[in-house]
């Protein structure tokens, strides 16, 4: 864009509110009217267009509107580090300029200004003036460097007091840029903790670049030791800094960079975790550490022991924050019966947990959304009193009405405590068995927990803590619970506070990330074994490992089940799950009363298909009861089931038209016609039988009603049976009638289920017809509209219908649409037992090519010109001029001797295929290449239909080398197909393939190299190019040394271009993680239905639209074993070893060294 326009939108883009015009026109900068807020967001394009103009009006006129944004900013600088590189072009004085860094320092900022983390914006301004005006920076920073190094500095440092930290800054953005920077920079960035007058301000600046040089980070270290009143504060504060690298995971990122740098383990550990001192992780992170490093633990013990008695942190900030790590480190302590324990320091402590009266008087925290007060004592022993407590029963509505849920409970990452009884309770209950008299009113106050709000804070708090800061296994703890007759805990409420935690009304709240983050009692739990190895459990796991029959007879308590678990989805589903399908348990009285006391739609379609599926154990149950049940939607269901059942006696088919009129005159329900009154507007054409004879209007009316009374999609038997005595084309012709009123009805949502038996018996021509309809609705944001209509193509059956839907599993109009499509052809294969993927196989097409892969295409006419189409060895498609017996390289026009519609015709089917065939290519290209990282298998007479019988698999066939293996998944022997359908070995020796033979591509993994390069001058002698890369996969096994904590980071922190992850996206089909604020996203998934493993490729962040060349930082590759939705992370190395290998390797594979 011209420059001179680009002026006009700067002046727009600013706090400047007159135009372009006049403000050029003067110099009294007072009369042009200013925005109040100030603000300018394009400052770096200003820049790099300012540098870049070489016409000198124009650049006075850049440097005008410069004088204008830093009028009346520059007096006192209080434009901050936006405005210092301006006011430098204008002023030209750069140690002036800088006046900006420290306007209001001491009167306005105090401390918090040079923290670590608010450093950023200084080091920009220096990266400005190092870039523009790198003579001048480089005379400022060696100018600081000289007084720093010179011994006899420290009268002008004293002078500058605080700011001496800001030309410190200047010479750390040297070194930060440039790791091989002259040694004088380094120097002064060591002698600089003896010489600046402010050590806390010098720490804050030289923590950044602990990092960058090694004798620059001992030099840090040692400081830190000799100065013990600032090891907390100054690690803290770095924690905070270091979580900007990942907000999506500190722990990991604060990790990584302590481990780089090998940073003392008592000070990683108060960065990573006293920043978020609230968290769970702490609690069981210093357990850990007491474990697995004790002199570490008793290190930082003693510092925070030490700060609870220092001036520095009594006057600062109260200690409230240590006084709360104290007691949980205390409490490690108490459970391992440690001396070196600080009883006078705790009982101090202990008094921290008087704020917990915060959260029921007065709410000091949160102006957004305030607590009610809720107590009219501020005794902490009295505010569950009933009597001393006059807002009693407003505290316990607050606490436990459903109303309230999400505001108290939904945040899956704890609140600080301040703000959070929920939170507060971790360091009550880390004391709870802990008898001294500061504890008393405390005990008390958690004896009302567990009294009065049990199920929402006691239990679950209570669990996290006991299991996790100790020695006690689960077991142990629960125990606790239970055999405490001051708590008067049942395993009833136990159970419930593991449902209220994972599976009650917040749990929407809870399941992002594809289900990997879940509650704490549900999957996190870090405990303890019987030997005091750290494990991870859930209490559903271990109640029904250590009190199944007790949990039985909780569960057989009708009432329980109708007051706490029928009525909440979640909690029923999972119940019924767990027990029916991992416990086989066999006593169907639990669901038939969850059946009939829900209201949940999912939950009534899980008991149903349950009862349907069990007939010789339900048949009883639901006879009886659809006769006797309250409600008419479930006798209705039940009596679906029974009719059902009833049509087994019928087979597959009713034997005569009579046998249907039977089946018709007892299931028919007349209450049913209201749904089907739109019948009554239409003209429909008469339906017959297929002896040609009228048939009953009941049969027709039967079969629509029935499929307008279905929630989902579905295929019915018994319509099916009864449209199997209709004359084909009069019932189509009737559906047609049906079709069109909906379509002149605009679609109308209400009478959508009249598509679902319109396409179960439409031909590939009217399939073809409603397709677009759902790019159409997908467009028109009717996302739901379209995804109903392609459940319903796929109800079709046949392979035209199922090709549409397979196509959008890999290309669709929106994500939402994609992932139907692949839920859809799931539930298809499922419905003719199958897998997705041999679902894929069967409906590949042929596009009527002969066994010779080739297709006649005729002109017609007199001439009768006929053109042969095949597919070369490059997969593309040919052309042959049969009369001319030559390859043309398109159809030729149709000429006065062809039929003129015959040719178009075959021009457009022509162009039809060749757009088809190139998409089944690329599709069979992606498939083929996760069977090579998999290793589906195919049997013997599978591997023929789809790759031998198929003309154009066959192709594929012919360029790959195929494996057969034992049951065992060992490779018997590698072998090629060739062209007169025999197979050959490596030694160009026929081999027989026996019927039980297992088949899939071979893998290089599992073969020697000399076998390997055997294949390939067998494959070069055929002058064959393989479509996927398979003999020249690269692979590396997986090591130890590769792993940390369950995870590849092997790959971690190094540098790779955007375009080149995306383009490994695109080639696997990986698809994008969960989407962030921006549009930003922090890995790829890739998702093997076949192992039910999910990859996780991740990386610092990218975003939509992002520029290909844009660096990225790469991060871990995780693997997960995917368990009913579930995802749970597994060891690589326990993963299938030809799947995991390859991932690695592929991914490693794009890291140029």
């Amino acid at each position: 864009m011209d420059l001179e326009k680009k002026l006009a939108i700067y002046y727009q883009g600013s706090a400047i509110e007159d135009d372009m015009v006049k403000c050029e026109a003067t110099n009294d900068f007072s009369k042009i009217r200013r925005n109040s807020y100030d603000y300018f967001h394009y400052k770096e394009e200003f820049l790099k267009d300012y540098f870049s103009i070489e016409d000198e009006k124009l650049k006075k006129r850049y440097e005008h509107f410069m004088k204008i944004l830093i009028y009346e900013r520059d007096k006192e600088g209080e434009g901050g580090t936006r405005y210092v590189i301006f006011d430098y072009i204008v002023n030209r004085d750069f140690e002036k300029s800088l006046r900006y860094l420290v306007y209001g320092y001491e009167k306005k900022y105090k401390e918090n200004v040079r923290t670590l983390y608010g450093q950023g914006s200084i080091y920009k301004v220096f990266e400005d003036f190092n870039k523009y005006f790198s003579k001048e920076f480089q005379e400022y920073t060696d100018k600081y460097v000289d007084i720093i190094n010179n011994n006899d500095n420290k009268k002008i440092l004293k002078k500058m007091d605080r700011d001496a930290v800001i030309p410190l800054i200047a010479i750390c953005s040297v070194i930060k840029s440039n790791k091989e920077c002259d040694e004088k920079y380094i120097n002064a960035a060591i002698k600089s903790f003896d010489v600046l007058p402010n050590l806390y301000d010098t720490l804050n600046v030289i923590a950044a670049l602990l990092d960058k040089n090694e004798d620059i980070k001992n030099k840090f270290i040692e400081v830190l030791n000799k100065n013990e009143e600032y090891i907390i504060d100054m690690n803290i504060i770095l924690g905070y800094h270091l979580r900007s690298l990942d907000y999506n995971n500190p722990y990991k990122a604060r990790e990584k960079f302590f481990k780089a740098i090998n940073y003392p383990n008592d000070f990683a550990f108060i960065a990573q975790h006293f920043d978020d001192y609230s968290r769970y992780d702490f609690i069981y992170g210093a357990r850990d550490l007491y474990l697995n490093h004790k002199e570490d633990f008793y290190k930082i013990y003693n510092f925070v022991e030490n700060s609870l008695n220092s001036d520095r942190y009594n006057k600062n900030r109260n200690n409230d924050r240590n006084k709360r790590i104290f007691i949980i480190l205390s409490s490690v302590l108490l459970e391992y019966n440690d001396n070196k324990i600080d009883t006078n320091n705790l009982k101090k402590a202990v008094s921290v947990l008087q704020t917990i009266v915060n959260k029921f008087t007065e709410d000091k925290f949160n102006k957004y959304a305030k607590r009610p007060t809720l107590s009219s004592t501020e005794n902490i022993e009295e505010i569950f009193d009933k009597d001393k407590n006059k807002l009693f029963d407003e505290l316990i509505d607050y606490y436990t009405s459903k109303k309230n849920t999400y505001n108290l409970y939904s945040s899956r990452w704890d609140s600080v405590p301040e703000v959070s009884l929920s939170t507060e309770l971790y360091y009550l209950f880390s004391l709870f068995n802990y008898d001294i008299p500061e504890m008393k009113n405390y005990k008390k106050f958690a004896l009302d927990i567990f009294k009065y709000l049990p199920i929402q804070l006691g239990i679950r708090r209570y669990i996290e803590v006991q299991a996790s800061i100790g020695s006690k296994t689960l077991k142990e703890v629960i125990d606790s619970l239970l055999n405490n007759k001051e708590l008067n805990v049942t395993l009833k409420e136990i159970l419930l506070s593991y449902y209220f935690d994972y599976a009650g009304d917040l749990s929407n709240y809870y399941y992002d990330y594809g289900g990997k983050t879940l509650p704490t009692l549900y999957k996190e739990l870090r405990c303890v074994d019987e030997n005091n190895n750290v494990i991870i459990n859930s209490v559903k796991d271990e109640l029904l490992k250590s009190y199944f029959d007790e949990v039985l007879n909780i569960l057989n308590d009708d009432k329980f089940i109708k007051d706490n678990i029928a009525s909440n989805k979640n909690t029923a589903l999972d119940i019924l799950k767990t027990l029916y399908n991992k416990y086989n348990y066999n006593d169907y009285h639990l669901i038939y009363t969850v059946l009939e006391n829900t209201k949940r739609v999912e939950v009534k379609r899980h008991c149903i298909k349950v009862i349907s599926d069990n007939e010789s154990i339900t048949r009883e149950y639901v006879e009886k009861m659809s006769e006797k049940a309250r409600s008419s939607e479930l006798k209705g269901a039940l009596k679906n089931i029974i009719k059902n059942w009833n049509l087994k006696k019928y087979g597959d088919n009713f034997r005569s038209i009579d046998e249907a009129l039977e089946f018709i005159d007892t299931y028919y329900n007349k209450n049913y016609e209201k749904n089907i009154k739109f019948l009554d507007d239409i003209h429909l054409t008469k339906v017959l039988y297929m002896n040609g004879k009228e048939a009953d209007e009941r049969i027709f009316k039967y079969i629509i009603m029935e499929y307008m009374n279905l929630v989902e999609p579905a295929k019915l038997k018994d319509c099916d049976m009864l449209a199997g005595i209709l004359d084909t084309a009069s019932f189509t012709d009737a559906l047609e009638m049906l079709y069109i009123h909906w379509r002149d009805s605009n679609y109308e949502a209400t009478k959508k289920n009249i598509l679902i038996p319109y396409l179960i018996y439409s031909d590939d021509l009217k399939v073809d017809k409603v397709y677009p309809l759902v790019k159409e609705f997908a467009k028109s944001s009717r996302t739901v509209m379209a995804g109903f209509i392609i459940k319903c193509m796929a109800l079709n059956g046949k392979n035209y219908a199922l090709i549409l839907v397979d196509g959008l599993t890999r290309k669709a109009p929106t994500a939402k649409i994609k992932e139907v499509a692949i839920e859809t052809m799931e539930n298809a294969a499922y419905m003719l037992d199958m897998t997705a993927d041999e679902l894929s196989d069967r409906i590949i097409p042929n596009f009527g090519f002969n066994q010779k892969g080739e297709r006649v295409l005729n002109y017609g006419g007199e001439a009768k010109r006929t053109f042969t189409l095949s597919i070369n060895n490059n997969l593309e498609l040919t052309i042959t001029d049969n009369e001319k017996e030559k390859i043309i390289k398109s159809l030729p026009a149709p000429n006065s001797k062809d039929d003129k519609a015959e040719a178009d015709s075959a021009k457009k089917e022509y162009t039809t295929l060749k757009k088809e065939i190139k998409t089944l290519i690329q599709n069979q290209k992606i498939r083929l290449q996760k069977v090579l990282l998999n290793g589906r298998k195919w049997t013997y007479n599978n591997f023929k239909t789809v790759f031998v019988e198929n003309p154009i698999m066959n192709i594929f066939a012919l360029k790959l080398i195929w494996g057969v293996y034992d049951e065992n998944n060992n490779l018997i022997e590698s072998f090629r197909y060739m062209e007169d359908g025999s197979f050959n070995t490596v030694h160009e020796e026929e081999y027989t393939l026996k019927e039980d033979s297992l088949i899939t591509l071979v893998h290089p993994l599992e073969l020697d190299s000399n076998t390997i390069e055997k294949w390939k001058t067998q494959l070069s002698d055929y002058e064959i190019v393989q479509p996927i890369e398979q003999l020249n996969l690269k692979y590396e096994e997986i090591t130890e040394k590769d792993i940390a904590e369950d995870r590849i980071n092997s790959l971690n922190s190094k540098t790779i271009k955007a375009g080149v992850l995306m383009s490994l996206a695109s080639k696997y089909d990986m698809a994008r993680g969960e989407t962030m604020d921006g549009g930003s996203f922090s890995e790829y998934i890739l998702k093997d239905t076949y192992l039910n493993i999910s990859v996780h490729i991740s990386f610092d962040y990218m975003y939509f639209g992002m520029d290909a060349n844009e660096d990225v930082s790469f991060g871990d590759i995780e693997f997960y074993e995917i368990d009913d939705g579930i995802e749970t992370l597994i060891n690589p190395l326990k993963v299938n070893k030809r799947f995991a290998s390859s991932i690695y390797s592929i991914v490693k594979s794009i890291f140029v060294d």
